[in-house]
């Protein structure tokens, strides 16, 4: 089981969530940062600590809410609210260039798949000067949590490839038992003579235990019709998945 240690602020994570509550003239926004990022509750670890660094310039409250984690059939983060994980406190204030210590447990014993969680820390704005009006953007990031299975098994396949009117329809699997995290997926057109025509990358986040998700990627529409062999490639954390498909002209008109 891999862990990492981490520390960015989510102003920088487009994949987490922002709220806005919208008033006229100024702008005013949170920034804090989280470390470590993801939280992993292996069979010897059943306790960990987040430090919260409040590097605004003002003071910052915080609540917590705790949701389990998983993904619809089109890979879409779906969330329900949960006690299955312990944190304390629940609700808190920093003043500006402080930390604060959040602590977390878990009631839920380890099984045979992976259990995925997200420990949200939402912004509680101040109350609004009476003659002043703001624009108050309010942040709410989700930090992942993991309770490992027994016995993890990374496993993923690619379940479609298919190019139609210029553009790759793509999906993976997860087959194993945890989640991994899509870091980059590469596709790459070659002619007869096996010369790179060209060479697209793109990312793809985190798929859960049994999970799919499905991409559209654009073929670049003058090497296209040159090509005959796309060559696939998805990098993840704990695995590598390839594939390669024999297109034809016909494949890339729209």
């Amino acid at each position: 089981m891999r862990k990492y240690i981490n520390k960015f602020s989510p102003t920088l994570l487009c994949a987490f969530f922002i709220s806005f509550a919208i008033l006229p003239q100024k702008i005013f926004s949170a920034d804090f940062s989280i470390a470590p990022v993801r939280v992993f509750f292996d069979t010897r670890t059943t306790t960990a600590i987040l430090t919260i660094t409040n590097e605004s310039e003002k003071d910052l409250t915080l609540q917590l809410k705790t949701f389990t984690w998983q993904q619809d059939e089109a890979g879409e983060d779906v969330y329900s609210p949960t006690e299955d994980i312990i944190f304390f406190p629940k609700i808190f204030k920093i003043e500006k260039a402080a930390d604060k210590l959040i602590r977390l447990g878990s009631k839920i014993p380890h099984g045979s798949d992976e259990k995925t969680y997200r420990l949200f820390l939402e912004e509680i704005p101040e109350s609004q000067a009476a003659n002043g009006a703001s624009v108050r953007i309010l942040m709410r990031v989700g930090v992942p949590i993991f309770i490992s299975p027994l016995q993890e098994s990374a496993k993923g396949v690619i379940t479609k490839a298919v190019l139609q009117s210029g553009n790759l329809s793509l999906s993976i699997k997860n087959e194993g038992n945890s989640h991994f995290i899509i870091q980059k997926i590469t596709v790459k057109g070659t002619n007869d003579a096996g010369i790179e025509l060209f060479n697209i990358e793109t990312g793809g986040g985190y798929l859960l235990a049994a999970a799919s998700k499905s991409f559209m990627i654009e073929i670049p529409a003058d090497k296209c019709p040159q090509a005959k062999f796309f060559e696939i490639n998805i990098d993840t954390d704990k695995l590598s998945l390839d594939g390669k498909i024999e297109i034809s002209k016909e494949m890339c008109r729209f």
